[in-house]
């Protein structure tokens, strides 16, 4: 404990003003006070509640479940566009893209993804317009040839095989009616059921469901098959597809060695995986809350540079949901521009963002989706859920090692809340050199949706995958 002696005082007929009590050492919260009123130029405004609010979780139906929707799938296309981000169709031409890609390319090791929530569209079933490399025709032991995908019955998804309704037979059901959102704001004043943009597309979204295996049941062998799956990011194939995802399945029968195989089952894969293709989509809920995190909490706290100030060492978003009688908080985590180990919702963002993959060389230490040096960007976002019982994202805990990061009313945050959208900064870019309003905000609780104005666009990060498009 330091103590301050004014010992060399003495000698100057100044005794008198002497102590040898103690001076109590600043605690790191309130270091952290000082540094953050010193970034934003004044002291923290009695009202400021940095943006965060109650949120009236997603609608439920009558029967007290999710508009349209049954857990793990839900049909209802005509409803999605009132409440999630639908993806655009494919064209023709970016499905000739990715099937010539899937084709020309054999033995590939792709990438994982992390959701919970999902879309998922046919792009092409194998057998169509096969090539002489890629016939999508297997020889089975009986001499007997067959098309792959005519045997794969039923896609599936996650280790439990959970079918994805509609996709059988090596392609997706047309579905008609589908909402895909609203007309502009110019029609406002119109009846709602009016502005509603419908269209139809062969396409699924899936609820609580998972990305960690995509698989297919073989009618002809009766088996599933969860390991001949890949999934491929559009980056890969072609700049008209490039910031979405892809998974290709190769078709494969029993196997001579395995138990029960016939002859006529007896059928391997052949390295392709053409036999059916699917796009898929991250399922982005609108309304959701976004947070941005800033870890300096847990640092030294002695000698910041303003650039240390970026809040985006976790960023994502919160939407509050009913699933019958459970509530969750549907979270999409989008960057980790933190070197350290961060949980939000209990769950380790460098973990979450790199997927289960274990080729992936993500680690703790790496920052992502913030334009780092070093770092690694366009990287998926992660969707997962938390059963809660909070209608707050403030309620979702953050936690750098230890120690929460809190945004409590009235004191120097380390969190804040903006709306659905809104770009966060790229790393070493300080939050104020795009949001000037902040300063403002901070010291006098006005404006409080300081985040609409922008002075710098080009300090905040930005990516080429399409469904950024929606919030960016």
């Amino acid at each position: 404990m330091k103590k301050l002696f004014l010992m060399g005082f003495v000698a100057l007929g100044l005794a008198s003003c002497v102590s040898d009590k103690e001076v109590a050492p600043q605690t790191q919260g309130q270091k952290y006070a000082a540094a953050f009123e010193n970034f934003v130029g004044g002291k923290v405004n009695p009202n400021v509640n940095w943006g965060f609010n109650d949120q009236t979780p997603l609608q439920f139906d009558a029967d007290g479940k999710l508009i349209g929707g049954l857990r793990g799938s839900d049909d209802n296309g005509t409803e999605w566009g009132k409440y999630v981000e639908v993806p655009e169709p494919l064209t023709d031409a970016q499905k000739e893209v990715v099937r010539d890609w899937f084709q020309k390319h054999r033995y590939v090791e792709g990438v994982a993804v992390n959701w919970s929530d999902f879309f998922v569209q046919q792009v092409y079933k194998g057998g169509d317009h096969p090539t002489a490399d890629c016939p999508e025709k297997y020889e089975a032991e009986d001499g007997n040839l067959y098309t792959g995908s005519n045997q794969m019955d039923k896609l599936t998804c996650g280790t439990n095989s959970e079918h994805i309704n509609n996709f059988n037979n090596g392609y997706g059901s047309n579905k008609p009616n589908i909402c895909y959102g609203y007309r502009p704001a110019a029609y406002e004043n119109e009846d709602p059921n009016n502005r509603v943009v419908r269209g139809e597309d062969n396409i699924n979204f899936k609820v609580n469901a998972s990305t960690e295996c995509f698989g297919y049941y073989n009618s002809a062998s009766s088996q599933q098959r969860n390991d001949k799956f890949v999934i491929i990011p559009g980056d890969w194939i072609d700049e008209s597809v490039a910031g979405m995802w892809f998974v290709g399945l190769d078709f494969e029968g029993k196997l001579k060695t395995e138990a029960g195989a016939n002859l006529n089952q007896a059928i391997t894969a052949d390295g392709y995986y053409s036999d059916w293709i699917v796009r898929i989509t991250p399922g982005l809920y609108k309304d959701a809350d976004r947070v941005f995190a800033e870890d300096l909490i847990d640092s030294s706290l002695d000698n910041l540079d303003v650039s240390d100030w970026d809040f985006n060492d976790a960023v994502f978003d919160v939407r509050f949901v009913w699933e019958g009688s459970d509530k969750y908080a549907l979270i999409t985590l989008w960057a980790a521009g933190g070197t350290k180990a961060l949980t939000v919702g209990g769950k380790e963002v460098h973990e979450m963002l790199k997927g289960g993959d274990p080729k992936s060389t993500i680690t703790t230490s790496t920052m992502i989706n913030t334009n780092a040096n070093g770092g690694l960007d366009n990287v998926a976002p992660a969707i997962f859920r938390v059963k809660t019982n909070a209608t707050n994202a403030i309620n979702i805990p953050v936690y750098v090692g230890s120690t929460e990061l809190e945004a409590v009313k009235a004191n120097s945050p380390q969190k804040v809340r903006v709306d659905y959208g809104t770009k966060w900064m790229k790393e070493r870019k300080e939050l104020t050199g795009s949001y000037t309003s902040f300063k403002s905000y901070a010291t006098t609780d006005n404006p409080k949706d300081w985040y609409k104005t922008v002075t710098n666009e080009g300090d905040l990060y930005t990516s080429n995958i399409s469904v950024w498009k929606y919030k960016n």
